[in-house]
């Protein structure tokens, strides 16, 4: 299992930074038309517009809250309670929130708008908001051959017989064929610095475009960074271009969260918003920006040391970071602006890295198989394999990739949220608070939480566990139907935990004496049904793959299983739910973050960066949504 970092959300000074901006061009009205929100426990209080929601008052106060839907009232995550006066509630409130949550003044902050002043309670509020990131991964051979180069030169003197221009000089003691390209910035300065560094400078190149002029020789110092931006978390590790060492590693929650947990609901923000677009990309420049600080700070390289980098994330994720609008990849026939890997520079993006630095992003293979997918064939030399491989990379999209050097196809199967704990009564993200491993102990449950702290609530990882220990055990069958407290095969202490709700039957994983919330932690029918939804949207995708290889189960000699979900899980309980093929669970391999190891084989490598455009041509993309056998292997494997 690879190292935990945390992130904490009081040092998450990119999103302060974003809000700083959101209060400045928000509010271009007298306070007397603004109306006051106290937030608490922090007492807090801000100026919002009239009918602004509660959930947008929140983000302006600088607090997370919970949600997966990015504010449209489909995940009842964002509760609140109103202290000062009674507000009835929405149609949406009443189907998400139970009777004892209504009667208690709970609501959703994204269904109240803001008419007067409000005393707001954030629920579960923890000022603490450790998120487990992986960024780790198992290790392979990684080749050297930076496409940045630095050469020491002496640069000849002019001189009054010769009067050789000091561009022609600079590229004379280069000695290298073709031509030079020396962007504006340098040029300006150039007759300068040459005559500061007594003509003996170290000259950095990538390509055929010089990045930096520095004095003297310091050849030895070469960095860049790779960066898997994903959708819920970015990681960025700062390499050694010259001997490929990995000098320090950083991470951050992906502060476009505030949008939705899923990249369809920030392509609708910003398809619906007229800044939507902007804002998300300056969210992820922040907080690339927040981990380029950090890992600055962390070593002895300095920002404009850095000369490259590169960027692994899906399809939408590197649009954004662009800023170009990716709302074609949100409908059919699902095509992106590009797929071929893009080289912009520091400064267009505002990085806080040398100006003249690239930025590269990996390659897409599809509008919903993107770069990461790339990384992560890029990373195992799945194309260059003679072994049958499955790989997956398991989110609110679940891709697939399965193949060998021969052949390799692809899918991606909208799985939703609910491997992230979305649409779960008692869900939650990978966070401090939420039980992440159950297992049976002594006839009984006991379960790990992530912090080690009293539960909130259950993410994705204990939610496979939970479900494979209740079908083991009789509690749930192939339907998912949860069984009735009486049925005599559910072990003693099993059926204890099956309890009647709201004229449904439940699963008891915490009682509420046991958790921080003073609610119970349970597993609903309606909970199970969306892990049979996610779970049957991903096996039926490999199935598709397979017959479409036309090759069975059997024939499957190894699978990878990447990413921060994926590293967590247990396989065995895996497997028996039927979230990936019941095999040898021998052949089945958690390899981490996937996506930042082909980031790092990608800055490294010129060889890397021709094999991650020939994988590109390559792979096989399959659209699940127009296969005619899709709804049918998505309906059989929805059964346990």
């Amino acid at each position: 299992m690879g190292e935990i970092l945390p992130f904490t959300s009081r040092n998450n000074t990119g999103f302060k930074a974003f809000l700083s901006g959101y209060q400045e061009t928000n509010h271009d009205v007298t306070n007397k038309t603004l109306i006051p929100v106290t937030f608490h426990p922090h007492t807090k209080t801000i100026l919002v517009q009239p009918h602004t929601t509660l959930f947008d008052a929140a983000i302006q106060a600088g607090f997370f809250l919970q949600s997966f839907c990015g504010g449209k009232g489909t995940c009842g995550k964002c509760k609140i309670k109103i202290l000062n006066h009674q507000t009835s509630h929405t149609h949406e409130e009443i189907s998400l929130l139970t009777s004892e949550e209504r009667s208690n003044g709970i609501h959703l902050a994204c269904k109240i708008n803001v008419t007067s002043p409000l005393n707001v309670e954030i629920l579960n509020y923890r000022v603490e908001d450790e998120t487990h990131i992986l960024n780790s991964h198992s290790p392979v051979n990684l080749a050297l051959d930076s496409n940045v180069e630095k050469i020491h030169v002496a640069i000849p003197e002019p001189n009054l017989k010769t009067q050789l221009a000091d561009c022609d000089a600079l590229v004379r003691a280069l000695n290298r064929p073709g031509q030079i390209n020396i962007p504006l910035a340098i040029l300006q300065s150039l007759p300068e610095k040459i005559r500061e560094y007594d003509f003996n400078a170290s000259v950095t190149i990538a390509g055929k475009h010089i990045l930096s002029i520095e004095k003297g020789d310091t050849t030895s110092r070469k960095f860049g960074i790779a960066f898997d931006l994903g959708t819920t978390t970015i990681v960025g590790t700062l390499v050694n271009l010259k001997d490929g060492e990995s000098l320090g590693i950083a991470a951050r929650r992906n502060p476009q969260t505030i949008y939705g947990a899923d990249v369809i609901s920030r392509v609708n923000h910003g398809a619906t918003h007229p800044d939507g677009l902007v804002k998300l990309q300056n969210l992820a420049i922040e907080a690339l920006n927040e981990i380029i600080n950090e890992l600055s700070e962390k070593t002895s390289v300095k920002p404009e040391e850095i000369y490259e980098i590169t960027v692994a994330s899906n399809a939408i994720m590197n649009h954004l970071l662009l800023g170009i609008n990716p709302r074609a990849i949100a409908s059919a026939p699902y095509v992106p602006a590009y797929k071929r890997s893009q080289q912009v520079t520091a400064n267009e993006l505002r990085l806080n890295v040398l100006p003249q630095a690239f930025v590269h992003t990996l390659p897409n293979i599809s509008g919903y198989v993107g770069g990461d997918i790339n990384a992560l064939i890029l990373a195992y030399e799945i194309h260059h394999s003679d072994k049958m491989t499955l790989a997956l990379d398991i989110g609110t999209n679940g891709e697939i990739v399965l193949g060998s050097k021969e052949r390799l196809l692809s899918c991606s199967a909208a799985a939703g949220p609910a491997f992230e704990g979305g649409h779960i009564s008692s869900g939650m993200r990978a966070e401090s608070g939420a039980i992440d491993q159950i297992a049976m102990v002594n006839g009984d449950l006991e379960y790990h939480v992530i912090g080690n702290v009293s539960p909130i609530g259950i993410c994705g990882t204990g939610l496979i566990d939970a479900t494979a220990i209740m079908l083991k055990n009789y509690i749930i069958d192939t339907t998912g139907r949860i069984a009735n407290p009486g049925e005599n095969s559910i072990p003693p202490a099993l059926r204890q935990r099956i309890v009647q709700h709201e004229t449904s039957n439940h699963f008891q994983l915490a009682s509420s004496n046991e958790t921080q919330t003073d609610h119970s932690i349970l597993i609903t029918k309606k909970d199970v049904r969306e892990l049979q939804l996610a779970k049957g949207a991903v096996a039926a995708g490999i199935e598709i793959l397979l017959t479409e290889m036309g090759i069975r189960e059997k024939d499957i000699e190894q699978i990878l299983i990447a990413g921060a979900f994926g590293n967590y899980i247990d396989k065995y309980n895996t497997l028996s739910i039927g979230l990936i093929p019941n095999i040898n669970p021998e052949i089945v391999k958690f390899v981490g973050n996937s996506a930042s190891l082909g980031a790092k084989k990608f800055l490294l490598s010129k060889a890397a960066r021709k094999e991650a455009h020939r994988i590109n041509d390559f792979v096989e993309y399959i659209e699940l949504s127009g296969h005619s056998a899709f709804q049918e292997k998505f309906m059989d494997a929805m059964l346990f």
